[in-house]
């Protein structure tokens, strides 16, 4: 018994290191937008995602007032939005890789409202989406199973995140190469011009003085 207790803490003390999701909470600033442009006060929060990958994002007023969201891909392009809600949520599976934008602003532009408001945004990515123990109660599997898969999960993630990594390391890799080479053919063909000058110089130097008669 106290051996699956010891079990049970470090698995949960796993999942929590492991586990991966971004919360915040952020405030509306005013920044003298017009009223009929409201959207010109747009706060936007932008979470790096790597390609498939599977996020849950969901945001809520913690004073109830209604928000205007929109979201982004890294191409700029509107993939949700969402308006007049307290709060929300969207589930979908990434396409490109790059930095996706949640984007809030209020159809009232008033500075005092703007000055004293907050957004909660939470981001989940992968396995973190997943709720276990409702997984748990349905299939009708115990504690550590749950906490097993759970962390067979995480652990799959965490292999596909090293991947993804290695690649990211191999296109910069490549791209430092092709970076020095490029300087050394920079520095070589410098060198050849400034050798050419000199010898150019040198012999318009020796004509003008013969011609001078100095020579």
């Amino acid at each position: 018994m106290r051996a699956s207790t010891r079990f049970l803490a470090f698995a949960a003390i796993a999942v929590a290191l492991l586990g991966s999701a971004t919360a915040m909470e952020f405030d509306l600033v005013d920044r003298g937008a017009p009223k009929n442009h409201p959207e010109e006060n747009m706060k936007c929060v932008l979470e790096e995602l790597a390609p498939s990958t599977l996020v849950m994002f969901t945001y809520e007023s913690p004073d109830g007032t209604h928000l205007n969201l929109k979201l982004y891909d890294p191409e700029d392009t509107e993939i949700y939005s969402d308006t007049d809600s307290p709060e929300g949520s969207y589930g979908f599976t990434t396409e490109l890789e790059g930095d996706y934008k949640a984007c809030f602003y209020k159809t009232n532009v008033d500075k005092e409202d703007l000055k004293n408001h907050k957004v909660r945004l939470d981001w989940k990515t992968g396995v973190a989406v997943a709720d276990w123990e409702k997984i748990a109660k349905a299939e009708k599997v115990d504690t550590i199973s749950s906490t097993l898969r759970s962390l067979e999960a995480e652990m799959r993630e965490i292999h596909n995140g090293m991947l993804f990594l290695r690649q990211k390391e191999a296109e910069l890799r490549d791209l430092n190469e092709s970076t020095n080479t490029r300087v050394a053919w920079l520095s070589f063909v410098s060198l050849a011009v400034c050798i050419g000058l000199c010898v150019w110089q040198i012999l318009y130097l020796k004509q003008f003085f013969q011609r001078k008669k100095l020579l």
